[in-house]
């Protein structure tokens, strides 16, 4: 085998080999399958180590004439997939993805070590994961004092939890309270509308919502769900829900209904203080992952970039 990667275009990918490769990596992500990538990446290519042994995927956009890669909507992290865990090294492959691409950013997990990288800097984030294989009462019994707090003043609000919520009713509320603070399109939210209307996503995701005592929908979310976790991809709280503690309520009850199962709870983690205060009430784990800014532009458009 001569290791190096082959450059494959999206839709030359071998979908079934590269996620074979995907399911039997360390951690197999679910934003990395082909169905998940083509729904929300109009162009990505695939980094392919001999037969499809190890894949990177890189979504990317072009100005300018100018290929730069980016991470859409909906996509935490991707980075190096592998069947045999780290034995191939992070850093000669990202000697190949900095050949094809001189601008944008990367997001990777963080357990690959990185040395220094000329024209790159690299910024540790967030995201917050809680382990799911107890059962419910050893998992709320480390719960903070200000979200048992919350949690008993939805109880007295009679707040309900259900799954009769539609998904494009959270898509439609989401879109509506977020969308100018998270820099989302419309185009962003039909295109995740498409993915989760696809046969193979149907056992992939599930919706719940929260009503107030007088039947008003105040939360809701839409969770992506594999084999090893749940994914808090998408969730709103109305303002009239904030005052209920319905968004308490609702992480509090998902976890009520799947404690007791060998699956992680994935927060999804934030930039935002004041959301990454309220995910780590619930005592998860620390995760973090990197983003890797990449600025090889020739000068003086390097410095314009920065």
């Amino acid at each position: 085998m001569n290791n190096e990667f082959q450059i494959i275009p999206a839709h030359a990918i071998n979908t079934k080999k590269w996620d074979v490769c995907i399911a039997q990596s360390h951690t197999p992500l679910i934003y990395a399958y082909t169905r998940y990538l083509n729904a929300l990446c109009p162009q990505w290519v695939g980094f392919v180590l001999n037969n499809y042994e190890a894949v990177m995927p890189v979504p990317f956009k072009r100005k300018c004439g100018i290929a730069y890669c980016y991470q859409p909507n909906f996509i935490q992290q991707l980075g190096l997939f592998e069947k045999n865990y780290n034995t191939y090294p992070i850093h000669e492959l990202l000697k190949w993805v900095l050949k094809e691409f001189k601008y944008g950013n990367l997001f990777i997990p963080f357990y690959h070590p990185l040395p220094n990288i000329q024209n790159c800097t690299i910024q540790v984030r967030d995201n917050f994961v809680l382990n799911l294989k107890a059962d419910y009462s050893q998992i709320a019994a480390n719960y903070s004092g200000d979200l048992k707090r919350n949690l008993m003043k939805a109880y007295s609000n009679q707040l309900v939890y259900h799954d009769k919520t539609h998904a494009q009713l959270i898509l439609n509320h989401f879109y509506q309270l977020y969308h100018p603070a998270m820099h989302l399109k419309q185009q962003d939210i039909t295109a995740f509308a498409t993915l989760l209307m696809q046969n193979e996503m149907q056992s992939c995701f599930f919706v719940r919502g929260v009503n107030a005592a007088n039947g008003v929908l105040v939360a809701g979310a839409i969770f992506l769900k594999d084999c090893n976790r749940i994914y808090n991809i998408m969730n709103f709280t109305t303002e009239a829900g904030r005052k209920l503690s319905a968004n308490h309520y609702l992480l509090d009850q998902c976890i009520h209904e799947f404690a007791g199962k060998a699956l992680l709870f994935d927060f999804e983690g934030s930039s935002q203080k004041g959301i990454q205060a309220f995910y780590k009430n619930f005592h998860p784990d620390h995760h973090p992952y990197l983003q890797l800014h990449i600025n090889q532009l020739p000068l003086p458009f390097r410095y314009l970039k920065q």
